[in-house]
């Protein structure tokens, strides 16, 4: 199963993502700019102040450099700038010194044959750069802050409809509902856009599920009640011919026949109405299991009439089942009739013992292709006269009894079906 994510989050989430990613790019950018325009500015300033010491030494050879808080003029060397580049008269040098505990913009020239530097302080400008800095980390916490309010209201108008219409389906589809009953949904609580459609959409798919489903269960009580009087005629008949004392023997094994097939078919009917329901019967069933396997050996019997096999059964333990008996017989019915369908020799068992039910043939056994869809509608060997729809129901009855259903087969020993059921409390 997926793992559940929010709609609203993976809404919001690119909305949080566009506006952080908008807010950093403008902050670097802007950033980036005013270092550039800072730095800039400090080398014009320096380019500026040493043309106008050139200018004061043209007209007074003895004019002193710049001296302030922010710039300096220095003939090197000095204690603190020992290391200078050697540059010609004319030529300048723009770099970053690191003096003492300070940083510096350092403009090294030469000046009537004398190596000479204008050092402009930085503190200021760093402490500049800090506060733009920390304000453009502010702004884009800001933009990202925005854009997840932004979102998150934009995502609640979204999800919010459809965080109601889920809730309404979930209440109604969970509501115990008298039968006929049907599930509207009102498109007008909607707004009139995509989820009002889908509203309306929804009640109309409703109406057409309903009323098919009202077609299936009317046709289930229908066909059930016209099967069930024709078999109890049958059935009562056959109880009132096999009491005829001088009937023909050849005709007494008919009139048996037809009567165990009567109540065969009453048992099949029953099962499949009850695989039909949605919900398990308000009863409390009681199934002898054991007696169920006598009955199903009973009328399988006649399918080994002329053939070299012996169907068996093996009670080890009686068990008490609070499952439907129409049900048991069903699944355990298909696959004997299976078993004696395809052994042509030796024997089919059924083992009933405590916690499971093994049927076990010597027949051909089952390619092990095959095994993935064995339980698969219209699967079925080639050599095999039905419709492969036998181990469906057999699956669709273990699902319904929370039985688990192992096989195990052998093209030289033959096939083993078990049944495992849940264990029953002490004194069931």
């Amino acid at each position: 199963m997926n793992r559940y994510e929010s709609l609203r989050q993976r809404l919001v989430q690119p909305f949080l993502l566009l506006g952080f990613i908008v807010g950093a790019t403008l902050s670097l950018t802007t950033f980036a700019l005013l270092v550039q325009i800072e730095e800039r500015a400090i080398a014009r300033a320096l380019h500026v102040e040493l043309e106008s010491f050139r200018h004061r030494l043209s007209h007074n050879p003895r004019a002193a450099p710049a001296e302030s808080a922010l710039l300096r003029g220095l003939y090197l060397p000095t204690p603190d700038l020992t290391l200078f580049p050697q540059l010609a008269e004319g030529e300048e040098s723009l770099e970053f010194r690191t003096l003492g505990d300070g940083e510096y913009s350092v403009l090294f020239t030469r000046i009537g044959g004398r190596p000479f530097a204008l050092v402009y302080d930085r503190t200021y400008i760093r402490s500049n750069i800090a506060q733009i800095a920390l304000l453009l980390l502010v702004t884009t916490a800001g933009t990202t802050l925005l854009s997840f309010l932004v979102g998150y209201r934009l995502s609640r108008q979204i999800v919010q409809p459809i965080a109601r219409l889920l809730k309404e389906v979930s209440q109604k589809a969970g509501q115990a509902r008298r039968p006929g009953e049907r599930i509207r949904f009102s498109g007008d609580d909607y707004p009139s856009d995509e989820i009002g459609r889908l509203v309306q959409e929804l009640d109309r798919f409703s109406v057409r599920l309903h009323e098919f489903i009202e077609r299936e269960s009317y046709f289930a009580a229908d066909v059930s009640h016209e099967l069930r009087t024709p078999i109890a005629v049958i059935a009562g008949a056959t109880e009132v011919l096999e009491e005829v004392p001088d009937l023909p023997e050849a005709v007494r094994q008919r009139v048996a026949t037809i009567g165990r097939h009567a109540r065969r078919l009453s048992q099949v009917v029953e099962a499949m109405l009850l695989l039909g329901q949605e919900e398990a019967s308000d009863g409390d069933p009681s199934c002898v299991l054991g007696q169920v396997v006598e009955e199903v050996v009973a009328d399988c019997r006649p399918l080994l009439d002329g053939r070299p096999v012996s169907l068996e059964t093996r009670i080890v333990e009686p068990v008490v089942l609070p499952v439907e008996g129409s049900l048991v017989y069903v699944l355990i019915s298909n696959v004997v009739r299976n078993a004696c369908a395809h052994t042509r020799r030796g024997h089919v068992q059924v083992r009933l013992a405590a916690g499971h039910v093994a049927i076990n043939d010597t027949g051909i056994g089952i390619p092990e292709e095959r095994f993935p869809a064995l339980f698969q509608r219209h699967t079925k060997g080639e050599a095999s006269p039905g419709h492969g729809l036998g181990l469906s129901i057999v699956a669709r009855i273990c699902e319904r009894l929370d039985w688990h259903v192992s096989v195990s087969s052998d093209e030289a020993s033959g096939t083993t079906f078990r049944f495992d059921f849940p264990p029953q409390p002490a004194g069931r």
